[in-house]
């Protein structure tokens, strides 16, 4: 009897626990301001970057810098892009602005630090 009792809470219990996957959407944030309001320097760190229209590799390019070029970096922003995220510096140069990624500039609290990081960088410190 215990072991019929045992089967049928068994046979009742294994169907109750198996639930259905409920697909959970997918929520898209926009981009977040890690930092603003202040202004930091950065220095070009790669051949050739180019300056993206949008924090996406697939926008229109603004213009493109070359190895040790200054900037201004007005804002940081950590972008979500589904599974991949990534940090994008909105920069500023001579009139043009625009977005390049975190890892093709160096960044620095002053523009004197930035202009002796450009110099070494080139190998023109005296």
């Amino acid at each position: 009897m215990r072991k019929a009792l045992r089967l049928i809470l068994i046979l009742l219990i294994v169907p109750l626990s198996c639930s259905q996957k409920i697909d959970v959407p997918e929520i898209v944030l926009p981009s977040t301001p890690i930092m603003k309001g202040t202004t930091s320097w950065g220095v070009v760190n790669v051949s050739y970057l180019k300056i993206n229209k949008e924090p996406n590799n697939d926008q229109h390019i603004v213009t493109t810098l070359r190895k040790g070029d200054l900037v201004q970096i007005e804002s940081v922003h950590y972008i979500n892009e589904g599974r991949n995220s990534s940090i994008w510096f909105h920069i500023s140069k001579d009139r043009l602005n625009g977005w390049v990624k975190d890892s093709s500039l160096d960044s620095y609290s002053t523009k004197e630090k930035a202009k002796t990081a450009s110099e070494r960088l080139l190998g023109t410190l005296p």
